[in-house]
């Protein structure tokens, strides 16, 4: 059996971005162990600090690495210090592939310089495989010198056992929006839902929402446990996802999920975005456009035909297609295709 070393935040064995589905591909997942104890954590923070990269697992992970068929490092940070390796002729890591999953490079890289954008093709260029989550980062990255053929995108996906579909499509539910990552665009949002005689269940942190206006019938509800996250997406009528322009496709996770679950989502129409989804799935709005936000949210809380056609189209459609067993499938199959396994 093929065996694959894990190099992550947290631990492969909680499933981050169901990198436990590997199993189901025939490969075997090995990993040490986060720092456990207070001096460990205080020493993995100083080389951290002083190497500018999480080191730690990396060199505690040199016996796994040289008895592994492949390293897996998610997301950049931990790819860092293996890539050293690798470029500068260092077993095991030099004689082992190793594949990084990268979320935010190809959008940091557009707004670097050319020095840094050089920098970064050498800190990565012991890399053998950089996966990312849209096709349209593959030029981006490219451009900026990373070799063509050791550059893929990948479908992201989502565990629909935990987000199953409903069986009404119709259901009266709430509006929500959640989310908190950097590329959300809640100020347009707040915008649209100003004046529109709706109301909101806004779940994010109170710093997604700096230097913007929050109008009457929006409820704020800060961040919530996953559990009721879960909830909230299976109760949802509409889910809207608003988000910035950015390379990457910022908000596919809650996209995916509450498209999952049966909502009719609503999204930011941007070139990763739609790698995901259509007009046949989801509601695609102009980026920075209040006024199309208010305008796709106010016609599906009157249209309940046109909101129960969209949620069915997008569960049925996440369901066959974005899932996080066909994910790493996908990320197998690319192995195979270099004959790493």
């Amino acid at each position: 059996m093929t065996t694959c070393l894990v190099l992550t935040s947290g631990k492969a064995s909680d499933g981050p971005y169901g990198v436990d589905q590997l199993e189901r591909c025939g490969v075997r997942l090995t990993e040490v162990s986060t720092a456990r104890t207070r001096i460990h954590r205080k020493i993995a923070d100083v080389l951290h600090h002083r190497s500018g990269a999480p080191i730690d697992k990396a060199v505690r992970s040199l016996g796994l690495a040289a008895r592994a068929d492949i390293v897996l490092a998610f997301l950049e940070a931990q790819a860092v210090a293996p890539s050293w390796a690798s470029a500068h002729g260092l077993p095991p890591y030099s004689s082992t592939p190793l594949t990084m999953m990268a979320c935010w490079l190809a959008d940091e890289l557009r707004a670097a310089s050319r020095e840094k954008r050089r920098a970064v093709v050498r800190k990565y260029r012991g890399v053998d495989l950089t996966l990312v989550w849209s096709a349209n980062q593959l030029d981006i990255l490219h451009d900026c010198g990373f070799p063509r053929e050791k550059i893929e995108s990948i479908p992201f996906g989502f565990a629909p056992g935990l987000f199953p579909p409903r069986s009404d499509f119709s259901v009266h539910g709430p509006l929500v929006a959640v989310g908190s990552d950097r590329g959300r665009d809640y100020p347009t949002l707040l915008a649209a839902m100003q004046g529109s005689g709706l109301e909101l269940d806004l779940i994010c942190k109170e710093s997604n929402l700096e230097g913007a206006t929050v109008p009457s019938g929006v409820n704020f509800r800060g961040t919530i446990p996953y559990g009721d996250y879960r909830a909230a997406l299976a109760n949802a009528a509409v889910v809207a996802v608003p988000t910035k322009v950015m390379a990457y496709p910022t908000g596919q996770t809650v996209a995916l999920e509450a498209a999952g679950s049966g909502a009719c989502v609503v999204v930011t129409d941007t070139p990763a975005m739609r790698e995901y989804f259509s007009d046949e799935t989801a509601v695609m709005v102009p980026p920075h456009d209040p006024a199309a936000w208010r305008a796709a949210l106010v016609e599906l809380s009157r249209n309940d035909t046109m909101r129960a056609r969209i949620a069915s189209a997008g569960s049925q459609h996440v369901h066959s297609r974005f899932t996080y067993l066909q994910m790493w499938r996908h990320v197998v199959e690319l192995w195979r295709e270099r004959s790493w396994i």
